[in-house]
């Protein structure tokens, strides 16, 4: 028995047993963390140097909140209810702006100043495997300089026939669904298969097989195992716990298998490299290949599986978006299948040149991008250490984490007249210069879906001539209609920093010659 003073009481004898003082030192301990925890609270939302911007008090005071949003896939469509309702700098989180200006992509993303790092979430793991997403600015410049030949305009041209393979084998499958008892087809799952097929014949040497076997590679299973795994990195020092408990053990061990994969397929390309030479996009980067100034085999996979992943998942998810939106809006699909026929007699003509002349298409598909943005969320940076900086018009302390929100932005009436309607006209030539537009005060050049500097996406321009040589090939082929029951699969589909992307089923009828 533990006997303590009478004084600290201010009584007479006070008797505890261990277990009673072991229970007043938990409750005395979780005490004082609640004291911690309401004092961090109050100077969040009325001392912290950012308290004169508006944002959600709950968010601001205990940050978790914003965290467990987050998980559920709801965070960034809250994000765009609190611009709509704040303007356009809002505090989503104690040290956190997210901005839908102009200005802003300029002052976060762009030249003229020092670059601002990345904030990576500490404890998630992400800083231990650098790759050209994750990487600080050295390594950034080292990655960008190994890939960018593979993304010029002439390397992307010589892979054309490559790509046409696959974009064909894709049609193929589509005439013969289209002819089956139930023509209905989830085109997402079928984009999805094509964009990694031609991601991984461009990488490793060899497809993944989805179009030929009509059958989900591992590593697709992969991603969708990534966009849960995501969330849970924004716990700092308790991911790995989150991770344990929340992501069952099977996909667990499908992530470890990932890893393991996509190393081995790495050093299986990097073998044959000379009894089997090609101009993809490993051979541009083994040129870069040393263990001292170079690329590392270990960045070799890493950046590969960037590439493949980041460059499939998003290009498949914007084609989801165009076909979606296209299908929904029965006119302007007419409008754009009528474009595509009369401009090729056959379907040989539709090429990565010949697609670049149909504007209403491409306004199609930039419409779809604005209102459906393959990363919806915000690309976090924090501003330089040790002094202020100007961001957007806005003086900011050091350290303050920003970002430009890029589905906030785009669905804003600030910058879009009528920014929640699919209105492909607004990227027309004529919206611009017609004064009675209501489109002619549109800010178009707001809408940066692949990012905005020198960190923008290196396949930006591989990932448009995917997405006009399928919608072409689709719309001079197909009459299309979307199913019943899928209206509401953009409203109500979540994010984890990618779309939730499920399936969209459309009905596809061969087209009347």
């Amino acid at each position: 028995m533990l006997r303590l003073p009478a004084h600290i009481f201010g009584y007479e004898d006070v008797h505890l047993t261990t277990w009673q003082a072991v229970v007043a030192t938990l409750g005395a301990i979780a005490g004082l963390k609640l004291l911690t925890i309401l004092y961090q609270a109050f100077y969040n939302v009325f001392l912290h140097p950012l308290r004169r911007f508006p944002g959600p008090v709950t968010w601001i005071a205990v940050p978790w909140l914003k965290n467990v949003s987050q998980i559920r896939g709801q965070a960034d469509h809250q994000i765009v209810r609190l611009h709509e309702k704040l303007g356009p700098v809002v505090r989503v989180a104690p040290d956190t702006l997210s901005f839908t200006t102009g200005a802003a992509w300029k002052d976060i993303y762009g030249t003229g100043h020092a670059e601002l790092p990345k904030h990576i979430y500490k404890g998630s793991g992400m800083e231990e495997r650098p790759n050209i997403i994750t990487a600080h600015a050295r390594d950034h410049h080292r990655f960008r300089k190994a890939m960018m030949p593979a993304f010029t305009p002439e390397a992307i041209n010589r892979e054309e026939p490559l790509i046409m393979t696959y974009v064909d084998m894709l049609v193929q499958h589509l005439h013969t669904m289209a002819r089956s008892v139930d023509p209905c087809i989830n085109v997402a799952k079928w984009y999805t298969m094509t964009t990694f097929d031609i991601f991984g014949d461009l990488c490793y040497g060899e497809s993944f097989g989805g179009l030929a076997s009509g059958e989900q590679h591992p590593w697709i299973r992969s991603m969708a195992n990534m966009k849960l795994l995501v969330p849970l990195l924004v716990f700092p020092g308790i991911s790995w716990l989150l991770v344990l408990l929340l992501l069952p053990a099977e996909e667990r061990v499908s992530l470890g298998d990932h890893q393991k994969r996509s190393y081995a397929l790495t050093m299986k390309r990097i073998a044959e490299r000379d009894t089997h030479p090609r101009n993809d996009f490993m051979t541009f980067m083994l040129r870069h290949r040393s263990e001292d100034q170079g690329v590392t085999d270990h960045e070799l996979a890493s950046n590969s599986d960037i590439i493949i992943s980041a460059g499939s998942e998003t290009t498949s998810t914007a084609l989801t978006g165009i076909t979606f939106f296209l299908a929904s809006n029965p006119d302007v699909l007419a409008r754009c299948a009528r474009e595509v026929r009369e401009a090729f007699s056959s379907d040989d003509e539709i090429t990565f040149k010949a697609t670049a002349d149909l504007p209403f298409m491409l306004a199609c598909i930039e419409e779809a991008l604005r209102m459906y943005p393959p990363v919806p969320t915000s690309l976090i940076r924090r501003t330089l250490p040790g002094r202020p900086m100007l961001i957007a018009g806005e003086l900011l302390p050091e350290n303050t984490v920003v970002g430009v929100h890029h589905l906030a932005t785009y669905l804003s009436e600030r910058n879009f007249h009528d920014a929640k309607s699919y209105r492909p006209e607004r990227w027309l030539a004529e919206s611009r210069t017609d004064p009675k537009s209501p489109f002619r005060d549109d800010n178009l050049d707001i809408v940066r879906p692949f990012s905005y500097g020198p960190r923008n996406c290196i396949g930006r321009n591989l990932a448009y001539h995917e997405m006009r040589l399928i919608i072409a090939k689709l719309l001079w082929n197909f009459d299309l209609e979307l199913k019943p029951g899928y209206e509401s699969w953009y409203s109500k589909q979540r994010t984890f920093q990618l779309w939730e992307k499920p399936e969209l089923v459309v009905k596809l009828t061969k087209r009347a010659k």
